[in-house]
C-alpha cells in the first residue's frame, strides 16, 4: 500500500502539462536556505539564483528556506518556509492571466500589472480562488487546507464555498471547507507560526473529517469537468453539421461555425480554471499522504487518510487527461479557417495545401471514382 501510494505521489509531481500557459513563468532572483524546483517532466533539484521557471514549475521550500521570484509580468512573489506552490501550466485561450497554485505554506505577493477591470493575477488554493487587482497581500494555506488572506494594499476578490468577498487594505479573511469567515481588521502583529500550528494540529486530530471534505470537493469537480467535456463533444457534432452545410454553399452556416467555435473556446477556459482550482486540491491531498506516512506526525486515522489519498490521486490521472483534452484548442487555426471561408478562397471547402482546415480536422478522405 505504501509503495503504491508513493508511486502515485510521483505521478502527481512529474506529469508534464500538454499546453503550457504563456503568461505564467518567472525567474528566481533570491534564495535563502533549502529550496527545490521541479519543471514539468523533470526531476526535482536544488534551486539556484537565476533559474528560469517555466509555466508548470513547482517550487518547494524547507524549514529554513525562502525564495523570491520575479514573474514574467513583473509581479514579485516571496515563497516562505515550509511551502509548496506551482506556477500554472494550463493554457488559456482568451482569458490571459497569471495563475498561481498554493498547495500549502505561505506566499507574499506584490502584483504589478492590471489591464482594464479584469484581474490578470489569480491565486488558487484548496478552498478558494483570489483574483487580484494591483496589490500587495499574503496568502497562507495550512496543512489542513485552511486559507488565510491578508491584504496590505489594494483589493483582493475571493470566491469559494458558496460566497464571494472583496478584501481591502488592512483586512483579512479565512476559509476552510465549511465556508468563509466574516471580514475582519488585520491585527497589528500577525503570528503566522501560531496560525499554521493550529491548522497542523487540526489535521493530526481530525484527519478523517478533513480528507473526506476534500474528497467530496474533488468528486464534485470531476462531475463538473465531465459536464464540460460532454458539452464540448456536443458542440463539435453541431459544428460538423454546420461545416457540412457550408461545404454545400450555405454561407449562413459560416456564422454558425463561428458561434460554435466561440463556445468551445469559452468552455476550454472554464476547464482551465477548474483545472487550476482542482490542481491545488490534488497538491494538498499529496501533502496529506506524506504526513499520514510520517511516523513523527502521528496522525489519527492515518491509515484511512492514506487510502483516501491514494484513491484521489488515481482520480487525478483521469482528471489530467480530461483537462488536457478539454483545453487542446487552436484559436489561430479556427480563425484562419473562418477567414478563408468568408473570403471564398476555398470554394466549397476543398482542402488546400497548407490550409487551416487540415490543422483542425486532419487529412481529408481520398476521392473515389464511382
Amino acid at each position: 500500500m505504501i509503495y503504491r501510494l508513493m508511486a502515485l505521489s510521483c505521478l502527481l509531481v512529474v506529469l508534464p502539462a500538454l499546453c503550457l500557459a504563456e503568461d505564467t513563468g518567472g525567474t528566481l532572483v533570491a534564495l535563502k536556505g533549502r529550496v527545490w524546483v521541479q519543471a514539468p517532466g523533470d526531476a526535482e533539484h536544488r534551486a539556484r539564483v537565476g533559474d528560469r521557471l517555466a509555466a508548470g514549475t513547482r517550487i518547494r521550500t524547507g524549514a529554513d528556506g525562502q525564495a523570491e521570484i520575479e514573474l514574467f509580468d513583473g509581479s514579485t512573489l516571496i515563497v516562505r518556509d515550509r511551502s509548496s506552490i506551482q506556477l500554472s501550466g494550463i493554457q488559456r485561450q482568451k482569458e490571459k492571466k497569471t495563475s498561481l497554485l498554493i498547495f500549502f505554506g505561505r506566499v507574499w505577493n506584490k502584483i504589478s500589472r492590471v489591464v482594464g477591470k479584469q484581474a490578470r493575477y489569480e491565486i488558487n488554493t484548496p478552498v478558494l480562488v483570489a483574483g487580484v487587482r494591483g496589490t500587495q497581500f499574503e496568502a497562507g494555506v495550512g496543512d489542513d487546507g485552511s486559507v488565510r488572506i491578508i491584504v496590505r494594499e489594494g483589493m483582493v476578490e475571493v470566491s469559494g464555498v458558496g460566497r464571494a468577498e472583496t478584501i481591502s487594505r488592512d483586512q483579512e479573511i479565512e476559509a476552510d471547507t465549511d465556508g468563509l469567515t466574516p471580514l475582519r481588521p488585520t491585527p497589528e502583529r500577525v503570528n503566522w507560526y501560531q496560525w499554521r500550528s493550529r491548522k497542523r494540529d487540526r489535521l493530526r486530530t481530525e484527519g478523517r473529517r478533513v480528507v473526506d471534505s476534500f474528497a467530496n470537493r474533488i468528486e464534485n469537480s470531476k462531475g463538473e469537468l465531465s459536464g464540460y467535456r460532454a458539452r464540448q463533444k456536443e458542440i463539435v457534432n453541431l459544428r460538423d453539421t454546420a461545416l457540412a452545410a457550408a461545404r454545400e454553399g450555405d454561407t449562413a452556416a459560416i456564422e454558425e461555425v463561428r458561434q460554435y467555435n466561440d463556445e468551445l473556446v469559452a468552455i476550454a477556459d472554464r476547464i482551465a480554471n477548474l483545472g487550476d482550482a482542482a490542481g491545488s486540491q490534488f497538491g494538498l491531498v499529496n501533502h496529506f499522504a506524506e504526513l499520514a506516512l510520517d511516523s513523527e506526525f502521528q496522525m489519527i486515522d492515518g491509515a484511512y487518510v492514506q487510502a483516501e489519498a491514494a484513491r484521489m490521486l488515481r482520480i487525478k490521472e483521469e482528471f489530467d487527461r480530461m483537462i488536457a483534452e478539454g483545453t487542446d484548442i487552436s484559436m489561430e487555426a479556427m480563425e484562419k479557417m473562418l477567414m478563408e471561408m468568408s473570403e471564398g478562397r476555398r470554394g466549397s471547402l476543398k482542402f488546400e495545401k497548407g490550409s487551416s482546415a487540415r490543422d483542425l480536422w486532419g487529412e481529408p478522405p481520398k476521392e473515389t471514382t464511382p
